[in-house]
């Protein structure tokens, strides 16, 4: 168990930084004066404690404020505390509860592990460039200047910065004053005052950047930047941010706090963006479109990205969690007002659809490990905070406050929402004061209804029994692993959402039985807004098989279905050819997120039961399952096309070629041939199917192929195609060519914030996993060296064991990790664990039947 931090706003609390700082970018150095003005508290005590992380302090002073007059106080110890990052001032005289003046002289490293103050670069015209940039969340604003480093102790920052005079200089507010300074070709610019805000969410920029500007409807000003040759791909970024912002300030009720908003494109950048308020930084691939290079898929991914980081700048921003425990109530948040936002601007988009695919089944996922975590997950160590930016904290996050939201009402959730941003703007909040806001508006219990969704693990499987019109239901935990599963009194609030009047709308016990007119229709959770699964006896769901089949059942509904039924096998409580022969009632089925769920499926199968013989045998149960969308489909777009059709034929094609479809692997085959680097033409390939192209030459390709795909990807300047290439360059089967693959991450040809998709695409290799296993295990100090920082890094042991179900890898995954435990990596490492053991269970299980099933399938 891991001992609590000390939180310091109780002895200190900040209410205002000035803050200097003057980077060298040639030397990878900078240097900074940061004067906090605010209150001591507590007990008489002769030191005062602040953080840093690998500062070198070189001067400290303390000045005490009265009404009447000021006293220097004398610092005559400063220690620095490597295990609790805290800068220790200790005074000859007891320092009172009062007003301080704390002035600190420091110097620091820019480094590249893209926390606290780092580079990032790029080619302009053939000629090497660097921008400087932060990223401050969770707990790196110490490595860049000495400050109370927590969430709750929001202060105004007022930032100089000394930068080459000709770049541009981004921070949080616009520039209030910029002069020369003692060498001529640099300045310093100093900012606006922030408002009150918390230290992760302050942010710098500088470099050879430029821009595209619009205003919002009440004058914001709105800027996209990127380096110069990118910047023209930011303007479906910007349009959205505008629609965005003029959305959220109807719908919150209050105007977008700040002057200016500027979205920042940085050529390297751990997360996927982050919300510092003003100055948003993206990774590029979440803020480029190219109108005709840029897949249907990535722009959803762009304006879903920017909306969500948008969604902070009210909910999160102004009104901020109090400590790390309540991290959801900023992620899960934005990962749901993303999705309402987006819905409002693209509705052609169906994205509640989507929703349930991309969020909701992917928080099910890890939610149904004993290994999980509860929403509200108390924090007792800042290298903790890390490892709850998962899943639990957006997506489940996301999906009960989607549930909320069906259950409180539209007009109660925004005007309950209101209420909560206006009565704590500027201030920290429990998950406890939106329940309190939300009821107060609504007249709902919601504490009640929401309490044991957000304070206990995992969620509910709802049985559903139907015999001569007496219907049963009974709750209990899920559990994706039969040897994880242990006894659960928990009782969850079910929202029934039952197209049956007699049922009630929520269910709170643990069983229940009531007598219907009519069974034969019977559905639960219609529109799969309800945090739960739902399994029927097998008769009634062989009926619902059949309402499927003749297209009486609506596509979200369908895809809650199917997504049970093979969840429910993979846990051991339906065979798994049983979930297969369920497949047979889509044979009609053209909805795309339907077929996220079939394709899914199908590819975890593949992955899990891996044997040469089954692999081979699938591939015509997969071209039989395809054909009739294949050949609706077809290679080209249509006019006719619907938004789902557009991002259906990827899925069908994709699965086709899997499957040696031969005129889809000759159509790969031929475009990739005609790729050509001279500029003067070649194939034009729908950015929609690239990813299709490339993997498929690689699977089936040798060295020619593995060459051309790496001169693709030294050649190419998109982050979307980079991410492609990549996961093709991990494809190949022959050792001397994965070797080859795997020589490159090291290099300078690989970004470090690309290094984890070359590790994951290469777990997912069947022919790679050894080697991957073997390269990860030797090079884990420079993993940890260059990416121990980054978000994905404790995700590491989750990456390892996505596609393995052997036994004998369990003891060699123990035995690799256990001695490098450590809050960063121990619950990922857990989870790890049980995946892999259920994953290896499953197989067991089930590969005799799974054999015999494809191998009937395919004569």
């Amino acid at each position: 168990m891991i001992s609590p931090v000390k939180r310091l706003q109780k002895q200190f609390s900040p209410e205002h930084y000035e803050l200097f700082l003057n980077p060298d970018r040639d030397k990878q150095k900078f240097r900074g004066t940061v004067v906090i003005q605010g209150y001591r508290s507590g007990p008489p005590s002769k030191r005062v404690v602040l953080h840093q992380k690998d500062l070198k302090i070189l001067s400290a002073e303390i000045t005490h404020h009265t009404k009447s007059s000021e006293a220097q106080i004398v610092v005559d110890r400063i220690n620095t505390h490597k295990k609790y990052d805290e800068l220790r001032l200790h005074t000859k005289n007891s320092l009172r509860p009062g007003k301080y003046t704390i002035k600190v002289e420091f110097s620091g490293k820019i480094t590249k592990a893209m926390s606290g103050i780092y580079p990032c670069f790029f080619e302009d015209n053939g000629k090497q460039k660097q921008l400087i940039a932060t990223q401050f969340e969770s707990h790196y604003a110490r490595e860049v200047f000495p400050c109370i480093d927590e969430p709750a102790a929001k202060a105004t920052f007022a930032l100089s910065l000394v930068t080459p005079k000709d770049e541009t200089v981004l921070s949080n507010t616009p520039i209030l004053d910029q002069t020369p300074s003692k060498s001529k070709n640099y300045a310093t610019t100093s900012f606006v005052t922030t408002p009150k805000m918390s230290t992760y969410l302050l942010a710098f920029a500088y470099g050879d950047l430029g821009y595209l500007q619009a205003k919002t409807k009440a004058g914001t000003i709105v800027r996209s930047y990127a380096t110069k040759q990118n910047v023209k791909f930011t303007k479906f970024a910007l349009d959205t941010a505008v629609k965005c912002l003029d959305f959220y300030s109807e719908y919150y009720g209050i105007d977008f706090p700040l002057p200016k908003c500027d979205l920042l494109a940085l050529p390297d950048f751990a997360s996927g963006a982050m919300e510092n308020w003003g100055l948003i930084t993206f990774r590029e691939q979440t803020m480029f479109v190219d109108p005709d290079h840029t897949s249907l898929a990535t722009k959803q991914y762009v304006a879903l990205v920017v909306a969500h980081e948008l969604a902070h700048q009210w909910f999160g921003n102004l009104v901020t969690m109090r400590w790390w425990t309540d991290l959801w109530l900023n992620e899960g948040f934005a990962s749901w007002m993303e999705y309402f936002a987006i819905d409002h601007i693209f509705p052609e988009w169906q994205l509640w659809v989507q929703f349930a695919v991309d969020e909701q089944q992917r928080a099910f996922s890890l939610d149904s490990l004993s290994n999980t975590h509860p929403i509200e997950v108390k924090i007792n160590h800042p290298d903790e905070i890390r490892t709850i930016f998962d899943t639990i904290s957006y997506s489940k996050g996301s999906s009960v406050l989607n549930m909320l939201h069906n259950y409180v009402g539209k007009s109660d959730f925004k005007n309950g929402l209101r209420y909560y941003l206006e009565k704590h703007a500027y201030s920290n909040t429990d998950t406890v004061d939106l329940w309190k806001a939300l009821e107060e508006v609504s007249g709902k219990p919601v504490e009640q209804f929401m309490h044991t969704w957000t304070s206990k693990p995992g969620y509910p499987i709802l049985k559903v029994s139907l015999e001569d019109n007496k219907v049963e239901l009974s709750q209990e935990r899920f559990f994706i692993n039969p040897a994880h599963r242990v006894h659960d009194e928990t009782l969850w609030p079910i929202a029934l959402l039952s197209n049956h009047e007699e049922l009630p709308s929520i269910l709170s016990s643990k069983q229940k039985a009531f007598r219907t007119k009519s069974s034969n229709n019977l559905l639960v959770n219609r529109g799969q807004s309800g945090f739960y699964r739902a399994i029927y006896n097998p008769t009634h769901l062989e009926e619902l098989g059949n309402q499927i089949r003749r297209g009486r059942i609506d596509p979200i509904d369908r895809l809650g279905i199917l997504s049970n039924v093979f969840e429910t096998a993979k846990a051991g409580d339906m065979d798994t050819v049983e979930a297969l022969h369920f497949i047979s009632y889509f044979e009609n089925e053209d909805n795309f997120a339907v077929w996220d769920i079939i394709a899914s499926s199908l590819v975890k199968l593949r992955h899990i039961m891996d044997e040469p013989e089954i692999l081979e045998n699938m591939k015509p149960y997969i071209r039989k399952l395809v054909s009739k969308q294949l050949k609706r489909l077809g290679w080209d777009k249509k006019t006719a096309d619907t938004h789902f059709d557009k991002l259906l034929r990827p899925i069908i094609l994709g699965l086709a070629a899997s499957a040696d479809q031969p005129e889809i692997i000759a159509k790969c085959r031929k475009l990739f041939d005609q790729i050509n680097f001279s500029g003067k033409g070649g194939a034009t390939i729908d950015p929609d199917l690239k990813p299709i192209v490339f993997k498929t030459v690689a699977r089936l390709g040798g060295k020619p192929e593995f060459d051309k795909l790496l001169k693709l990807y030294n050649h190419s300047n998109s982050p979307e195609d980079k991410n492609n290439l990549c996961s093709a360059l991990q494809s190949f089967a022959q050792p001397e060519l994965i070797d080859r693959a795997l020589g490159l991450i090291k290099t300078d040809k690989v970004r470090l914030q690309d290094v984890p998709y070359w590790i994951f695409y290469g777990f997912v290799n069947r022919y790679e996993k050894k080697m991957i296993w073997e390269w990860t295990k030797q090079n884990w100090q420079w993993l940890e060296q260059n990416l121990g920082g980054d978000l994905s890094f404790h995700r590491l042991p989750i990456h390892v064991v996505y596609s393995a179900s052997d036994k004998a890898f369990i003891k060699e995954y123990k035995n690799f990790f256990t001695p490098l435990l450590s809050p960063v990596l121990e619950r990922s490492y857990r989870q790890g664990l049980e995946i892999l053991e259920y994953q290896c269970v499953w197989r067991e299980r089930s590969i005799k039947e799974v054999a015999n099933f494809f191998k009937l399938e395919s004569n």
